[in-house]
């Protein structure tokens, strides 16, 4: 017999040894009871998931222990009579609670998270056969607020949509229990960075502009552009997480990170910022428009004749052919680095599920048109958040800072176990370059300007609008009459620190100019939240004769170890903004201004030292 005779017999043999291994192995566990192997509700353990707070404490999600019914057929001795009882308690149909029981198997469910009422009642028929187990159900109790942000959970009490998906694995987390310690069954909490009662307030202002536009989508974020947190994220429509089975799956998608699209005009201030930063503009540059642009043989038209007119008059009136004049002497790879270095075409780390990229093309998959369409926001695609971390470049000097919608998670005797605050990503822009940036935004609101329906007494406010036809891409042409609608603000103009950014996917009114309808919400929204905020006049953030000291800020300190500076009077923005260079733990409780602190001024801090800031 040959060699490979041989070999092939071997090879048989093993297929066959593995083949007869696996038939007894499925012989074996089909002859297994199964009811050695279900859940007893006495003994069981099952993790509590753990809530989620706002920034001040507000509970946002809960679980509720309720009980599942379920039956074993073989122990049913009166499945007739069983099947109505069941029936009737639970509300459902006779014929199918039978249908489902009137088999030999050991677990069949018949209705999951019962009302307690429902348990009582079913508990004094002390039916043979039927079991009730322990389940947590999850519930929101302020139903439909911060819906997107949250998402929900499925019947398996697992996270499907938000951060209940994003944490789902903190949330149902069991570090630190005692397998002995029935108490400690829960997961851990997660507090969010958002503030419920503005949620709230621009959940509001927004459902009442979209049932005013009406369209398909609209989004609206408030962010604190000092310090990367997300205040308030609102999306219309929006549903109610504890009946997520009655809505169709489309509108759980969260807007404000998974809607790409063209932003049109509001994007020129990120085509002009780099302009000015490379020194090819300054405020002295004029630019004549006449109504169009020419550029080989290619004509892009303007919203009108402008005449002369420097940035700001671009900004203004958001003039095409200005922007396309200054952004002519630019090399496209260095105009296309710098998109980039303001985070186009890539992810955020926020800490939600579904955000996509957007689309930035690199140079070399640019066409003859690229260049008079990127700089005014047309062949690139951006999601609302993407805009709102560029504009972060303009709060920060030039610096991009991150997002973030958590703040803390906490165990279930609230020790930390994880905190998220400020984070520099990357200099985009030169020192001083984002003021004047800035300043070219500020006549947006003037008389004239496209956002000058933006006003609110004791306010003064940096804006930017867009209003961007929708590619049509069966037609392969831009539409004439689906529009998105956008306005980008930053506020207060004394002491930029809030950065607003709202945006309305195809509204159908008679008007669709961005900073018409935008502003008429952001009026709206900024008035109802100025009180609660304490965001009211310039005299808050000027610096006054009276008032030197804010002209003594610590500078950011870069090296350990060092000397405690007085915090005492600034917000937790400016102070982790002071430290953002350094890996030292800060915590921070309460709201409003540095009132305590611990080091106190002058102490010396090292790299293991913790800082506690009490706000109030």
């Amino acid at each position: 017999m040959g060699v490979p005779n041989i070999r092939l017999r071997i090879v048989i043999g093993a297929v066959l040894l593995i083949t007869f291994a696996l038939i007894g192995r499925i012989i074996y566990l089909s002859t297994i009871d199964p009811s050695n192997y279900l859940i007893s509700e006495y003994g069981e353990y099952s993790v509590n998931r753990g809530n989620v707070y706002d920034k001040n404490g507000n509970l946002l999600a809960v679980s509720d222990l309720l009980k599942s019914v379920y039956v074993n057929p073989t122990e049913v001795t009166n499945k007739e009579y069983t099947a109505g009882i069941l029936a009737k308690v639970l509300g459902i149909e006779k014929s199918a609670v039978y249908n489902k029981i009137n088999n030999n198997k050991k677990f069949i469910w018949i209705k999951r998270l019962i009302s307690p009422a429902q348990s009582q009642a079913l508990a004094t028929y002390n039916l043979k056969g039927v079991y009730q187990k322990n389940e947590y159900k999850r519930f929101y109790p302020n139903r439909t607020l911060a819906s997107h942000i949250l998402g929900f959970c499925n019947i398996d009490n697992r996270g499907v949509e938000g951060i209940e998906k994003s944490m789902d694995s903190y949330l149902l987390s069991e570090i630190g229990r005692d397998e002995n310690d029935g108490k400690h069954n829960n997961g851990m909490n997660v507090r969010l960075t958002i503030d419920s009662n503005i949620q709230a307030v621009a959940e509001y202002c927004l459902k009442k502009g979209s049932e005013r536009e009406n369209p398909d989508i609209a989004s609206l974020i408030f962010i604190d552009g000092k310090s990367g947190e997300i205040i308030a994220m609102a999306n219309w429509p929006d549903f109610d997480p504890n009946n997520y089975s009655d809505y169709n799956q489309s509108v759980f998608r969260n807007a404000s990170i998974f809607y790409q699209y063209e932003p049109g005009s509001v994007f020129k201030v990120f085509s002009i910022a780099p302009q000015i930063d490379q020194g090819y503009v300054d405020e002295e540059t004029y630019f004549f428009c006449d109504g169009h642009y020419d550029f080989g043989g290619l004509r892009v038209k303007c919203t009108g004749r402008h005449g002369n007119i420097n940035i700001a008059g671009v900004m203004k009136y958001s003039c095409n052919d200005g922007t396309l004049q200054a952004t002519e002497q630019m090399p496209d790879q260095l105009l296309y680095n710098y998109l980039k270095a303001f985070g186009f075409g890539e992810n955020s780390t926020i800490l939600l599920p579904g955000e996509q990229p957007g689309l930035l093309r690199p140079v070399e998959k640019w066409t003859g048109r690229s260049k008079l369409s990127v700089p005014i926001g047309q062949e690139v695609s951006v999601n609302a958040l993407q805009m709102v971390r560029a504009l972060t470049v303009l709060t920060n000097d030039g610096i991009m800072i991150e997002p973030y919608i958590i703040s803390q998670i906490t165990d279930d005797d609230n020790n930390v176990i994880k905190e998220y605050g400020r984070r520099e990503i990357r200099r985009v822009l030169q020192s001083g370059t984002s003021a004047r940036v800035l300043n070219a935004m500020s006549e947006t609101t003037m008389a004239g300007g496209t956002a000058r329906r933006l006003k609110i007494e004791g306010i003064n406010f940096y804006a930017k609008s867009g209003t961007a036809q929708i590619y049509n891409a069966a037609e392969r042409k831009y539409s004439d009459t689906d529009v998105t609608s956008t306005l980008a603000v930053v506020f207060p103009t004394e002491k930029p620190r809030y950065i607003i950014y709202m945006v309305y996917h195809n509204p159908k009114g008679d008007i669709r100019w961005g900073g018409n309808i935008c502003s008429q919400v952001l009026v709206q929204f900024i008035t109802g939240i100025i009180g609660y905020t304490h965001i009211n006049n310039e005299e808050e953030y000027t610096i006054n004769s009276d008032e030197i000291k804010l002209d003594n800020e610590p500078e950011r300190i870069t090296t350990v170890p060092f000397e405690m500076p007085d915090f005492t009077g600034m917000s937790a923005g400016d102070v982790l903004n002071v430290m953002s260079r350094l890996n030292i733990k800060v915590k921070i409780s309460g709201n409003g201004v540095v009132s305590k602190q611990s080091p106190a001024a002058g102490e010396t801090v090292t790299r293991n030292t913790v800082i506690y800031l009490q706000l109030k």
